[in-house]
């Protein structure tokens, strides 16, 4: 009504407004909602914060079988490490484990953040979706961030961008955002098969063992060097002895004799 002679369409323009909303923006993408589908410009947002069609979800699995994962800090203890997800800087859902690593897209974190979140919280809290994506991702989020220091962990392995300037803030931010809010049920719970085999990687004593062993004894490069050092030191000697008791026993060439 307001530009009835324009070529772009309203809802084009609408996206093009609030595309520093959506994750990765920057990034070439299309409306996945039309003029007629869209209730609002909350719901224009919501869905073109790349969510995952019906064929992208995981299969949920039972309640008894997943527990929540730990802080970023405890993974780290236990031997999990934390990577950037690479070329998936939109798709703020992606998370992955794999053998000892959790890869996390990355996200950047400003004063605009914790209000975007709590609206896109608060629509999905309100609307009849089967799947609560952005809540799921909150629930991790939160899962793994306790302290400033597993916002440190995540800021320097590139996963989190802080442009608040203080880890305390990013902290309460997310531990902050799940508060009163309902989450998944742990069929539809989008995380709940990573949260199963990360719980299954820190019930390995192995892992744990292997992890202590690192952390105590090769937390740096001068340590590594020193045991390689000691472990070369202790090969010569025991080939020495063997040369020694080698020749003790090797027959006189003269007499034939041992």
């Amino acid at each position: 009504m307001a530009m009835p002679n324009e070529k772009v369409p309203f809802i084009d323009k609408a996206s093009g407004f609030f595309k520093w909303m959506y994750p990765g923006s920057g990034l070439e993408r299309s409306n996945t909602i039309s003029s007629h589908e869209c209730k609002h410009l909350l719901d224009l947002v919501y869905h073109n914060w790349l969510l995952p069609s019906p064929s992208e979800l995981p299969s949920g699995i039972e309640a008894k079988n997943t527990e929540f994962i730990r802080s970023a800090r405890e993974l780290k203890e236990v031997g999990i490490k934390f990577r950037k997800q690479e070329g998936s800087f939109g798709l703020f859902l992606g998370v992955s484990f794999e053998k000892d690593m959790i890869k996390i897209p990355r996200l950047k974190i400003d004063d605009k953040t914790e209000s975007l979140f709590r609206n896109l919280v608060a629509y999905e809290q309100c609307s009849q979706h089967q799947h609560l994506f952005v809540t799921d991702y909150i629930t991790l989020m939160d899962c793994l961030i306790n302290t400033p220091e597993d916002v440190r962990i995540l800021r320097h392995r590139g996963i989190i961008e802080n442009r608040l300037g203080d880890d305390e803030m990013v902290c309460t931010l997310f531990n902050k955002l799940g508060i009163n809010v309902m989450i998944s049920d742990r069929g539809r719970f989008y995380y709940a098969q990573l949260f199963e085999r990360v719980e299954k990687h820190c019930a390995q004593r192995r892992n744990v063992w292997l992890a202590k062993l690192w952390r105590n004894h090769f937390n740096s490069p001068w340590s590594l060097i020193s045991f390689l050092a000691a472990l070369t030191l202790l090969l010569l000697t025991l080939l020495q002895t063997v040369f020694t008791v080698m020749s003790y026993f090797k027959p006189d060439p003269k007499t034939g004799v041992k």
